[in-house]
């Protein structure tokens, strides 16, 4: 007789996992993913879920589907399920598990994880075999035959974990501590009992006694089983046994760990640590072999052990030192054994153990601990030296190694916490000394140190300068004194430049040592080797002139010369542009607005020249444009740090500086007239003209009509998204005060720029201009929110609508906020208190505050009507990608903005805000939201409309209703859909 044929619902999930498993194209797995979630929400997917799973003689994958779809369920949509059902639901679960006793495991683990969730979810009473007695029950029924211990274990181990970890299950904070408790707390005892009798049971295992202390662990961290408890078993005793055993090691050694843990109020558990120290101290001697056999991993798991105790015990170690410093020397040991990546697990217990020992450096009996940290010093400075083949070695070597030393340079400050900043420096200058004097005896036969043995002291003075004593007259005098004497290697010379960084502090109260080390800079940005040196010297000197910024400047001629002989060629930009802050600083340290204006136009007079000639040129060459922009750059950052934290109304800039700023101004605008379409050149030409507004102020007010009408044109010539940016700026910083003048120009620039934009939406697709939409929205929330009537009252307010609403369909976060931001600048603007006349559609706004900041004008009437004649014309799209957005397009980050513009339409226009809800909502996926919430959120929003009270409390609901179907989603991939195990 052939096989019934499989029901609709069957067949629709089999021909989808098919398609997610085979099917190569990935459009396809994608589409059957998808159908299969979208099936896992649906009433009917427990019967077909429970079909597949009894189904053995299915393949694995739709069972496995079948698994994740109860534990799915059981997690996001138990209510389907009746209560009176839930009973049934139990006992399918079950049957199922005792159906995979032999497995696969990946099914039976998801089947244990739903059982769990559904025994948090139920209530008592309605389950009279399983209620509270959850753990008893799965005893009575599983652990009776040897066959079935390790699925009892399992499901044990997977219940707290379950309980405390998956906070996707809906219960409240009440509920949920009243069922942890009867689950789990009122049982832990038991458990431990069975899991003492499980362990020492006849003929047992080695697997299932690491499943015991799997188990163990889990209750452990659940924090269910005391330390206090655990010690009166033999399970204690046992664990400390297990190590012995290769197959029971490294479970023994988490269960430790997590017993020690548990420990951490010291008073509390004395008489736990009175037994755990006796039992872990002895263990030094399996360490000692274990290091000397090379068995990394004995080593990794023993030294985990010793430097949990370490850790956890850190205080105790310091008031009971003779019987805890074993513990300190075992970690010690652990920290020179050669594998690095078992020392780096010492560190958090030195910084530990350095922040109390710090405090007692004068107390002679801390004698041992000093000279454990003596030898911490020596492998620390040890494990800094880069390795010879560094040259060659890769980049993620090279960046792992890096990594790893500046790690190390914390145990260096740790180290210095301990013994003192100025031993500990005393050892590198002595380390250093040494070495000079080698490579001095060597002479020109080669045989003296290689740079990687140099480089080392320098870089742990470098580490260790963040906690030198700046006032010290003894070992820093040396140290400034032995750098400049290094050999002339550029890897020696840049390590020597990083240490003149951390004591430039030193130099301010030494002023007689400028000149040394200004020289010593000065070297290091020039030469052959400035490639290899030039980044250090520049932040050498960016540090000494910060710190030394008054005294520097009787050396200005001599940084005047020396900034304009270092070349943007042989220095990277980024490093020129240290070295231009450098001396702009302390160009802004001269007294008096005159003096420093003169000083600072003969310093930048070079740069405009150059760019004075390259204005009148015809040179387009790409070298051209290069190093026109790094003057233009140059620029930019000495304007910034000239004017760094001045304030222009107490201090006002000189009226020689206004003559300047139109000379200059004039400059960029034939620079941008003849090179305006490069983005090379725009973008820096409107990097550079943004920070000449922010340092001229209304100095460059004059000129400010010519440059938007220039931008204007720029951008309707070239496209570049920046002068759209560079108009908002203008009329963020000047639209307050404009004149009329000033009002029509901005509104002519204004208007330019969107005609171009709406020009480019025609021909463009939207996600391949984003930069130029994100610039446009945040110009229009500029202009709105300094002066609204400016966009408004202008014919291209609708179109600026429209860009808005186009931005919110871009999945491009910045993009979405810079069109909430200026759709909620719309929707609250004050016009719209204003009452509704005949005519006009929404309501009256109510006035901030209950009052009007301003009295009412004929400009705002004006605004309020044009906004209540577009906006209404617009709500149906725009709630539609409102919600689109709250369901799952925009970012978590967004969400806020998105709300307060739904809050703002529902406010000003209830009535179209209310149809658009209800026609939108109608269409969201069921993917995103269930068509119950859907309705359940149409209710609420409009009800709460029409009574005209707050809608927030409805798109919270809805957005949490989202969040839920993604977190199901979520749940299903990290299930594994595309990846199953078989074993």
């Amino acid at each position: 007789m052939a096989s019934a044929a499989p029901s609709p619902a069957i067949a629709g999930v089999l021909g989808a996992l098919d398609a997610l498993y085979k099917n190569p194209e990935r459009a396809a797995k994608e589409q059957a993913n998808a159908w299969l979630q979208t099936f896992q929400s649906q009433p009917e997917a427990w019967e077909t879920a429970n079909s597949l799973l009894l189904a053995q003689d299915l393949p694995v994958e739709p069972r496995l589907f079948a698994a994740q779809t109860f534990r799915t369920k059981t997690t996001f949509d138990l209510e389907q399920v009746p209560p009176a059902s839930r009973l049934a639901l139990r006992s399918t679960l079950l049957t199922a598990l005792a159906a995979y006793l032999e497995g696969p495991r990946v099914i039976r683990t998801q089947l244990c994880l739903t059982l769990a969730a559904l025994a948090l979810q139920l209530e008592p009473g309605s389950d009279p075999e399983w209620g509270d007695r959850v753990v008893p029950a799965m005893i009575e029924r599983f652990g009776n035959d040897p066959s079935s211990v390790a699925l009892l274990l399992e499901f044990l181990t997977a219940l707290p974990e379950e309980i405390t970890t998956n906070h996707r299950i809906p219960i409240d904070n009440d509920r949920y501590k009243e069922r942890a408790s009867s689950l789990l707390s009122a049982h832990a005892d038991e458990v431990l009992r069975i899991l003492a009798m499980y362990i020492q049971a006849q003929g047992i295992t080695s697997q299932i006694q690491s499943a015991v202390f799997e188990c163990l662990r889990s209750w452990l961290r659940a924090g269910e089983i005391q330390t206090s408890t655990l010690i009166a078993t033999p399970l204690f005793q046992l664990s400390f046994e297990a190590l012995q055993s290769d197959e029971l090691f490294d479970v023994a050694i988490d269960v430790l760990c997590d017993v020690i843990n548990e420990t951490q109020e010291v008073h509390d558990n004395m008489g736990a640590i009175e037994l755990i120290v006796p039992r872990l101290l002895p263990l030094r001697a399996d360490l000692a072999k274990a290091i000397e056999d090379g068995d990394d991993d004995k080593v990794r798991g023993l030294c985990r052990l010793f430097v949990a105790a370490g850790e956890t015990y850190h205080q105790l170690i310091l008031r009971h030192r003779e019987q805890f410093f074993p513990i300190v020397e075992a970690i010690a040991s652990c920290a020179a054994y050669a594998e690095i990546e078992i020392v780096q697990i010492t560190f958090r217990f030195w910084w530990m153990l350095a922040s109390g020992l710090g405090k007692a450096r004068a107390d002679p009996s801390i004698q041992p601990f000093l000279d454990v940290f003596e030898r911490i010093l020596s492998i620390v400075i040890r494990l800094l030296r880069w390795s010879d083949d560094v040259d060659t070695a890769s980049a993620s070597d090279v960046a792992d190694q890096r990594e790893l030393r500046h790690n190390l340079g914390d145990t260096l400050k740790d180290c210095c916490q301990v013994l003192g900043a100025r031993e500990c420096l005393t050892r590198s200058l002595q380390m250093i000394e040494e070495l000079l004097a080698q490579a001095s005896a060597a002479g020109a036969s080669g045989a003296g140190p290689k740079w990687q043995d140099i480089e080392v002291p320098l870089f742990s003075m470098r580490a260790m300068g963040r906690v030198a004593d700046m006032q010290d007259n003894d070992v820093t005098p040396r140290i400034m004194d032995i750098v400049s004497a290094l050999p002339e290697h550029p890897k020696v010379k840049y390590a020597g430049l990083l240490v003149v960084c951390r004591y430039t502090e030193w130099v301010a109260a030494h002023p007689e040592r400028i000149p040394p080390v200004l020289s010593y800079i000065s070297s290091g940005l020039q030469g052959a080797h400035i490639e290899d040196t030039g980044a250090a010297a520049a932040q050498a000197l960016n540090y000494l002139c910060q710190d030394c910024a008054h005294l520097l400047l009787p050396y200005l001629p001599q940084l005047y010369d020396f900034f304009h002989s270092v070349s943007g060629e042989a220095l990277p930009n980024s490093d020129l542009m240290q070295v231009t802050e450098a001396i702009a600083l302390v160009v802004a340290g001269i007294q008096g607005a005159d003096e420093r204006t003169s000083t600072a136009l003969h310093f930048l007079q070079p740069l405009l020249q150059a760019l004075q000639a390259f204005a009148a040129s015809t040179e387009s060459s790409s070298e051209a444009i290069g190093k026109a922009t790094s003057k233009m750059e140059q620029l930019q950052v000495f304007l910034h740090a000239l004017g760094r934290g001045r304030n222009l109304e107490e201090e006002p800039l000189p009226e020689a500086c206004a003559k300047t700023c139109v000379d200059v101004y004039a400059l960029l605008d034939r620079i941008i007239e003849t090179r305006g379409s490069s983005v090379v050149v725009a973008e820096r030409t409107c990097h550079l003209l943004r920070r000449g507004m922010a340092f001229f102020g209304d100095a460059a007010r004059p000129v400010v009509p010519a440059m938007l009408s220039r931008l204007s044109d720029a951008f309707a010539t070239s496209g570049h998204s920046c002068y759209i940016w560079i108009v908002g700026k203008c009329i963020d910083a000047y639209g307050p005060h404009a004149d009329a003048q000033l009002q029509a120009a901005m509104l002519a620039a204004f208007e330019r720029v969107s005609a171009k934009t709406l020009e480019q939406l025609e021909v463009t697709p939207a996600a391949e201009m984003s930069d130029t939409i994100d610039d446009y929205v945040n110009a229009c929330a500029h202009v709105t929110a300094r002066s609204t009537a400016l966009i408004v009252l202008s014919p291209v307010f609708p179109h600026a609508l429209r860009v808005a609403m186009t931005a919110l369909t871009l999945l491009d976060q910045r993009v979405v906020e810079g069109a909430l931001e200026f759709l909620n600048e719309v929707l609250s603007s004050e016009s719209l208190s204003l009452p509704v006349l005949e005519g006009q559609r929404g309501v009256a706004l109510e006035p901030y505050g209950g009052v009007r900041s301003t009295p009412p004008s004929e400009e705002a009437a004006r605004c309020a009507a044009i906004i209540r004649q577009v906006v209404p014309e617009q709500v149906m799209q725009l709630v539609a990608l409102l919600l689109q957005g709250l369901t799952g397009a925009f970012s978590p980050d967004v969400m806020y903005p998105a709300m307060a513009a739904m809050r703002h339409l529902a406010v000003a226009f209830p009535s179209e805000t209310a149809a658009g809800v209800a026609a939108t909502a109608a269409h969201l996926p069921t993917s995103s939201v269930s068509l119950q919430e859907r309705e359940r959120f149409v209710e609420s929003f409009t009800t709460a409309v029409a009574n005209q009270q707050p809608v927030r409390p409805a798109l919270q609901a809805l957005y949490g209703a989202s969040r839920k179907a993604r977190e199901r989603a979520r749940v299903d991939r990290d299930a594994g859909l595309f990846d199953v195990d078989r074993s």
